[in-house]
């Protein structure tokens, strides 16, 4: 990632001292409607404030709802740029919705779009994806890319060479990090990150809610092969929120599991203050 600028904004979605990253959208609404554990401000408080978050994703009217609320302070903000509602006749065709300079206004720092190829509609996802790079570039801002491969492929190798050259366009176009979905088969996490990681920051996204043990394992075994962290939305939030606190505490844990490694054993007296 090139720019002092970049650098400092996407240093506010990593842990200070593990380098990684529990990023929450809060994206879902505008997709699929009203959402358990996202329908009022009331619901969303009762967790977004925990310390294993480190960055929230949202589109741009949330977002102001909840910096009103003052909900979001001391995490990184990334607005969300496009979408699509579910019962749209090409609900995979995400349009943009807003701007990055609109992001930038609401003060976010990093802005983030979801390409949803179904095979109709590369041109309009890379297009897409490069006019976004080029706008998020002249302010500095960093770019994450929501990639999701609609086709279905024959076999898992076909799909792995198909999910790995569109991971690679997008690193071409300039994104910063990705967002993927879990493999079905975890053994496959190396493969799909090679050569992409070295340079790109790669989370993994949560999918449909799994229980609570699974998601922590499957969590390990990211972290354990080179993941830089969690963007996981419904597996947080579609929970009874004292499940969602424990979760979250569980996720930090294990993302964050050195945190503490690098941290001074004793911090140094500030200028001038005796000891």
């Amino acid at each position: 990632m090139d720019g002092v600028a970049k650098k400092i904004r996407w240093s506010r979605f990593l842990h200070r001292y593990s380098g990684r990253g529990i990023i929450v959208p809060i994206d879902h609404g505008l997709t699929i409607g009203p959402v358990e554990g996202l329908d009022g401000m009331a619901q969303v408080a009762r967790w977004i404030r925990h310390p294993g978050i480190t960055g929230v994703i949202a589109h741009k009217g949330l977002l102001e709802r909840l910096v009103s609320r003052d909900l979001l302070r001391g995490v990184g903000i990334m607005v969300h740029l496009n979408g699509m509602v579910s019962m749209a006749s090409e609900p995979n065709r995400k349009e943009r919705l807003t701007s990055v300079e609109a992001a930038l206004r609401l003060g976010a720092d990093a802005v983030s779009v979801q390409l949803n190829f179904d095979g109709t509609n590369d041109g309009h996802n890379l297009t897409q994806l490069g006019a976004v790079v080029d706008e998020a570039q002249r302010h500095g801002l960093p770019v994450l890319t929501m990639l999701y491969d609609k086709v279905e492929c024959p076999n898992v190798e076909q799909q792995l060479v198909r999910q790995r050259h569109l991971m690679r366009a997008c690193v071409e176009l300039g994104t910063d990090a990705l967002k993927l979905a879990v493999p079905a088969q975890l053994t496959q996490v190396p493969t799909l990150m090679q050569g992409i990681q070295e340079h790109t920051a790669v989370f993994f996204a949560g999918g449909t809610v799994r229980s609570e043990e699974e998601m922590v394992e499957t969590a390990r075994t990211l972290v354990a092969y080179g993941a830089s962290g969690l963007c996981v939305g419904r597996n947080v939030f579609q929970r009874e929120w004292r499940s969602t606190l424990a979760i979250l505490d569980r996720l930090q844990e294990v993302v964050l599991e050195d945190a503490d490694a690098g941290a001074p054993a004793e911090w140094p007296h500030a200028v001038g203050e005796s000891a």
